[in-house]
């Protein structure tokens, strides 16, 4: 096989209809004008596989055998190992024969590996009753007409795979692929009423409701539903506009033939092919532009591309987000758009990340200027950008060292090194026992020893043994935070707000008190400002807000506006002086790629206003926000343009309105269960703010949330019930 999808069909010269077998056949209708008809339909069906890119080997007919036009009754084929099908009816044994040849055959060629029989006893009627999910990584396996369920295990033995058993509940659809067929992307076109409710539950369980496309009787009438995907293609009968409709908005592009003739006999494209490459593991592709010689509707391709990379990130990565399903290639200021052409709004800037608005052209500039003069030397020797970084950076806020890192936790790990370091050297703590204060509900990074100190059990779970030398006090207590100080105490570590715990903040006068404290008993206060820093909160810091300076402040993330890692450790003299050579470093920390990126990035934040910006429209986003007559929202709180709506419970949680700002342009993230988080671009405008408020007014529908939170409270029986969505259509981005 040359990579191509492989298919085989059979010569439809000896089709028609002869007896009976299932209720779609009536040999007294069959005339030799439907046999001609068969003909050009198979041609057209090969034609249509070959178009879509795929390989097509015909085998020849045989006479007194005319079902043999339909392969996929031949066998389960699956990695190159052929589980050989076993016929109910007598009138369809003769194929069993044939088959075997053909299939040995296709061995000696090297097309197939192993050839498995069924047990005795057993019926099974090949690829129409075990169908491979692709996505999944299972055979769905139907049983009952044609098909016995005691067939299933041997399938589940044979490839090694589970094979879910579904029950059809009716001699009309007798065969799996007359009403259930998996498209590419994980979606599955089917046909609810060919099935048992046990069926049915096992079915929706699998596959989530936005992946199921539910036939009507007269597109499963017209087995449509019998169709055979290639890619973004999905060859089928001649389909109802409805479900042209249905397949058309989920992005596929519909290939039509006419298989009238067939489907009297009760098949049609998917029983009349039986593919021969199937893969348990999928081959790495790039995506085309064009398939065969045929271009794609575009459309159609960039919604299989979405459905692809969601599938291939599933298959290849690690399960450690649970992103929304939207697969973005381009930004520019406030907008991304996806592979599909939509455009969003971004109200989550990489968390902070991208403060200057997506690609800001200057920041873009110095990168790509400076790439191409140098990108990294390593601290072995020196650069022209690091010195220029340092004193830009110090002169902007006020500090006297800086310690370069490239990652947000790398700048805390740093950070609580150095003030360990410190302890011993300064403070005169004994060698061991110094002590790190930091508050409860924390998010400092992802690292060994700063999940040590969460208080998030799904971060920390799992991870240990943790490092010693830390304690939690409750954020926002300054009697807890005082209380915890001992002579052994040589940091406080604290967010100025909390972002990922949604957007807390701290009691009026919580950090001037740790301030005090931390100056009054000789110990360092540690501001994670990565999140919070260079003008999120309308300051350039967030310690501004109560007048203070922190003994090291964390920076990061904005400080390269989104283009590269960069992180810094911002601090006065003595404490940072405690670093000699060899003791701290990184490879990558100050390289002068990152140092020219990082100055474009701060001239951008100053030069632009962006934090005055942020500080105006944030707070017209926020009363806007908190204008909102929704009976789903609690509290709207923030700074600048660091928001948070939280949601009473009753509202059905904060990821289901995420999904529904989602589908009308906008890009927001849920952080734990009931809040959804708002940190836009700094440079969004009177206009865009308002349109942001518009859609969460939109998402939030006062009556529906009450309606509903009504009825939960009256019947346990709803009580796992959804709120209704009540989603406008999309409307129209400004700007």
């Amino acid at each position: 096989m040359d990579g191509r999808p492989f298919f085989v069909m059979t010569d439809p010269g000896c089709f028609d209809i002869s007896y009976r077998i299932n209720p779609w056949m009536d040999p007294d209708a069959w005339t030799p004008e439907q046999a001609t008809q068969a003909c050009a339909g198979s041609a057209a069906l090969r034609q249509a596989l070959e178009a879509a890119g795929a390989h097509v080997e015909v085998i020849g007919a045989v006479k007194g055998l005319p079902d043999l036009v339909f392969p996929a009754n031949a066998a389960v084929v699956l990695d190159g190992k052929v589980l050989l099908a076993r016929f109910r009816h007598p009138q369809r044994q003769g194929e069993e024969a044939v088959f075997r040849s053909v299939f040995q055959r296709l061995k000696a060629r090297g097309l197939v590996r192993e050839i498995v029989d069924l047990s005795d006893g057993l019926f099974h009627e090949g690829a129409g009753d075990a169908i491979w999910d692709h996505d999944r990584g299972f055979f769905w396996g139907g049983f009952g007409p044609r098909s016995s369920r005691g067939a299933l295990s041997v399938v589940r033995k044979t490839f090694g795979h589970d094979v879910v058993p579904l029950e059809l509940a009716t001699e009309a659809f007798y065969h799996l692929d007359t009403c259930f067929c998996p498209l590419a992307g994980g979606q599955v076109l089917y046909y609810p009423a060919a099935f048992t409710p046990q069926a049915l539950a096992a079915i929706h369980e699998r596959v989530p409701e936005q992946q199921r496309i539910e036939a009507d009787a007269d597109e499963a009438a017209a087995l449509c539903v019998n169709a055979v995907n290639v890619g973004s293609t999905v060859i089928m009968a001649r389909a109802p506009e409805s479900l042209r409709r249905k397949l058309g908005d989920r992005g596929y592009q519909l290939v039509e033939v006419d298989l009238a003739p067939f489907i009297r006999s009760g098949g049609a494209a998917y029983c009349m092919t039986l593919r021969l490459d199937r893969k348990s593991t999928p081959r790495r592709r790039h995506p085309r532009r064009r398939i065969g010689s045929r271009p794609m509707n575009d459309i159609a391709l960039q919604n299989t591309l979405t459905q692809s990379y969601i599938a291939l990130e599933s298959l290849y990565g690690a399960k450690n987000y649970k992103p929304l399903d939207v697969v973005l290639t381009r930004g520019e200021g406030v907008y991304v758009w996806d592979v599909e052409g939509r455009r969003y709004m971004d109200c989550l800037s990489a968390y902070s990340a991208v403060n200057q608005g997506h690609c800001h052209p200057k920041i873009l500039q110095a990168m790509v200027e400076q790439a191409g003069r140098l990108t990294l030397t390593s601290r072995a020797f020196r650069n022209d950008q690091l010195a220029a970084f340092y004193e830009e950076l110090c002169a902007l806020t006020n500090s006297h060292k800086v310690l370069p890192m490239n990652s947000g936790a790398e700048a805390v790990e740093s950070a609580l090194k150095v003030a360990r370091k410190w302890g011993y050297e300064v403070k005169g703590v004994p060698d061991g026992a110094a002590e790190i204060i930091v508050a409860s509900e924390n998010f400092h990074g992802r690292t060994i020893s700063i999940v040590g100190f969460s208080t998030d059990p799904q971060s920390r779970g799992g991870f240990g043994p943790f490092a010693p030398g830390f304690k939690v006090v409750p954020y926002g207590d300054r009697e807890a935070l005082e209380a915890a100080v001992t002579p052994n105490t040589v940091a406080v570590l604290l967010e100025p707000i909390q972002g990922e715990a949604g957007v807390i903040i701290p009691p009026a006068g919580y950090l001037k008190a740790a301030r005090e404290l931390c100056t009054r008993e000789n110990v360092i206060l540690i501001l994670d400002e990565i999140q919070t820093g260079l003008g999120r909160t309308g300051k350039l810091l967030a310690e501004e807000h109560e007048g203070i300076e922190a003994d090291l402040s964390l920076i990061g993330k904005a400080l390269s506006g989104g283009f590269y890692p960069v992180s810094a450790v911002l601090s006065n003299s003595e404490v940072m002086g405690v670093l000699h050579p060899g003791e701290h470093g990184s490879t990558f920390g100050g390289n002068p790629l990152a140092c020219a990126v990082a100055r474009a990035a701060l001239r951008a934040l100053t030069e632009e206003g962006m934090v005055e910006n942020a500080a105006r429209v944030g707070d017209r986003l926020k009363g806007q926000l908190a204008a909102i007559k929704a009976g789903g929202v609690k509290e709207v709180r923030g700074r600048g343009l660091m928001l948070a709506v939280e949601l009473h419970p009753e509202a059905g949680g904060a990821r289901r309105v995420c999904e529904a700002l989602q589908a009308r342009g906008l890009l927001a993230k849920e952080t734990h269960e009931h809040t959804i988080r708002i940190a836009p671009p700094l440079i969004l405008t009177d206009a865009q703010a308002d349109w942001i408020a518009e859609q969460f007014d939109a998402v939030l529908p006062a009556s529906a949330l009450r309606s509903w939170a009504r009825a939960r409270r009256a019947s346990p029986v709803r009580s796992r019930a959804r709120p209704p969505a009540s989603l406008p259509r999309p409307s129209a981005l400004p700007g």
